[in-house]
């Protein structure tokens, strides 16, 4: 099988710290580029949001300016029309002239008045600003028909007569508003109209007004466009650019971003030019757009400048990280390289020996790198599996120091760490009371002379496999020594006498059972069992075990294979109303 070198570079292989700095330096470099987006999206949000308000109320200010300077207009046809020298006047040269005079100085206090004239009842002008149309009828044009019935206002419209007196741009046709009012006289009867018609250049003055405190570089184009879409007034820079009409509708009192005629994509804000006073308004649309608003290239600046920010800010906080991780991971760094440096050598799963084919070993080749993390976690399974093993050596030595090796029984060293505890516990020790019960073979030295100590030790063993047996869970059963067993019978008070008789009794009947070694089958042993109850607290176990080995030699001086139990402590053995036995 083709061997492969590790992969040293991978992310797994590398040292704790250098995975936690790599980590987190690319976790800052990913929230800088996303915050630095995020702060461009919202600027630039931001940004349109202004513009888009700036535009709109321009385009407010524009409507508006128009609606009051028409019904100033209004108000002037009005009031001219009822002066004494017009509705007083005559066809004499002195009337006339006084008529000449009075239109003159209107027009010179506005100079976009491009045409004043006065009719008779007949719609013939007899007397104009300049003489021009002077003697002539406008009986058929719609300033004297409309007029004639009371104050009217006419929409922006061409006039080729007057378009010599009216300033406009080259190539561009005139354009005019017309206002008119009936004369009349003292009488009510119609003496005459006036006409006037106002240069549509007024408009552009009042844009360039309006715009230049934003300054000559200024890249807000206005617009004025009539109710039925056509384009009253071009942007500055020339040009018709239009929108729909549904589109312009939707402009009213907002902002949007629009895709025009002259294919610009701007954000396009409008306004409508709304009644004021006597004028009751023509439906004008005054539409802002900006066509260098917040474009790719603002974008691209702003974008530019979050990403230096963010990559220095950035740049900084790694920096700092790095050094702080450093100096956090420094002590598990340490920790790692210690189970090396002490032998961590253990064959990788990747490595491998290769075997010659004459059946000699080939140098060990790639082994896979381990990082801290997995150089720690190995350390820690040695150290839990040596705990381990510690603990069941040490285990297995407590159980050898309190156990006896041939029967398998509690030993005096344990009965000595029992009666140390017993003692350290002597208030919960008092709750209850402990029957002791003292136990001799009989017979038995003459199997260890008839027999052998191999055919005596066989027999102890099966002994205490029975008093395992009659004794409780709860009970202790100690081998003392030679063929000398100790039983301790844990009971509630009151209940050791009768606790002490029945294990008696069991014990000496099942040691009358015959024991087997080998092809010995019918080998017996007895016993003589001394017994006495103890009360922690009351007297010191060692004297109820006294106690209790008096009883069991009185046991075998009676004839053996008997049970004794000994008086308390106040009393005395020799007391033999009082002693309990029971033969097997």
């Amino acid at each position: 099988m083709p061997l492969h070198p590790p992969r040293f570079w991978s992310l797994r292989s590398w040292p704790l710290r250098r995975q936690a700095r790599l980590s987190v330096c690319l976790l800052i470099a990913v929230l800088a580029i996303v915050v630095a987006e995020m702060w461009v999206l919202r600027t630039s949000v931001q940004l349109r949001q202004d513009a888009g308000s700036l535009m709109l109320q321009t385009a407010r200010g524009m409507a508006d300016r128009l609606s009051l300077e028409m019904a100033a207009r209004v108000r002037d046809v009005q009031v001219l029309s009822r002066i004494d020298v017009l509705r007083d006047a005559t066809d004499t040269e002195a009337g006339l002239s006084a008529i000449r005079a009075a239109l003159d100085q209107l027009r010179a206090g506005l100079p976009a008045y491009a045409w004043i004239g006065v009719t008779n009842a007949a719609g013939t002008v007899i007397a104009a600003t300049d003489d021009v149309l002077l003697g002539q009828s406008i009986e058929a044009s719609p300033v004297f028909r409309n007029g004639r019935q009371g104050l009217w206002t006419g929409d922006v419209h061409e006039a080729a007569m007057l378009a010599k007196l009216a300033p406009h741009r080259p190539g561009e046709a005139a354009r005019f508003v017309d206002t008119a009012a009936p004369i009349r006289a003292a009488d009510g009867s119609l003496h005459g109209v006036l006409a006037l018609h106002m240069s549509w250049q007024w408009a552009s003055e009042m844009r360039d007004a309006l715009l230049k405190p934003r300054g000559a570089h200024s890249s807000l184009q206005l617009m004025v466009y009539g109710a039925d879409g056509r384009l009253l007034l071009a942007p500055q820079a020339g040009g018709a650019p239009t929108l729909p009409t549904a589109t312009l509708a939707a402009l009213e009192e907002h902002w949007n971003v629009e895709h025009w005629s002259d294919g610009i994509e701007a954000i396009s804000a409008s306004a409508e030019s709304r009644s004021s006073g006597e004028f009751q308004g023509f439906g004008w649309r005054v539409v802002v757009r900006d066509p260098q608003a917040v474009s790719a290239a603002d974008i691209a600046r702003l974008r530019h400048e979050a990403w230096t920010w963010s990559a220095a800010i950035g740049a900084a906080c790694a920096l700092v990280a790095w050094w702080l991780i450093g100096w956090m991971v420094a002590p598990v760094h340490g920790l790692a390289r210690s189970p090396a440096q002490d032998g961590d050598t253990a064959p990788s799963s990747l490595g491998a020996a290769i075997t010659r084919p004459g059946g000699g070993a080939a140098s060990v080749v790639y082994s896979q790198r381990r990082n801290d993390v997995q150089r720690i976690s190995a350390a820690v399974a040695r150290m839990r599996s040596t705990l381990k093993d510690r603990e069941l050596a040490l285990k297995s030595l407590e159980e050898r120091a309190h156990h006896d090796p041939l029967t398998g029984l509690l030993n005096r060293a344990y009965l000595a760490t029992l009666t140390e505890r017993l003692e350290q516990h002597e208030g919960e020790a008092t709750a209850m009371e402990f029957c002791v019960l003292c136990l001799n073979l009989d017979d038995f030295k003459p199997i260890n002379d008839r027999h052998g100590h191999a055919a005596g030790d066989q027999v102890l063993a099966q002994i205490g496999g029975r008093l395992r047996h009659c004794a409780r869970q709860q009970d202790f059963v100690f081998r003392l020594g030679g063929d000398e067993f100790l039983l301790l019978l844990p009971c509630p008070p009151g209940e050791g006498g009768a606790l002490a008789r029945s294990v008696a009794t069991r014990v000496l009947t099942d040691l009358q059972r015959p024991v087997s070694y080998l092809t010995l089958s019918g080998l017996r042993v007895g016993c003589s069992v001394g017994g006495a109850i103890w009360q922690p607290g009351a007297e010191p176990l060692a004297e109820a075990m006294q106690r209790a080995d008096e009883a069991l030699h009185a046991a075998k001086r009676a004839g053996r294979g008997q049970f004794r139990r000994a008086l308390p402590a106040a009393r005395k053995i020799e007391d033999r109303s009082a002693d309990e036995t029971v033969h097997a």
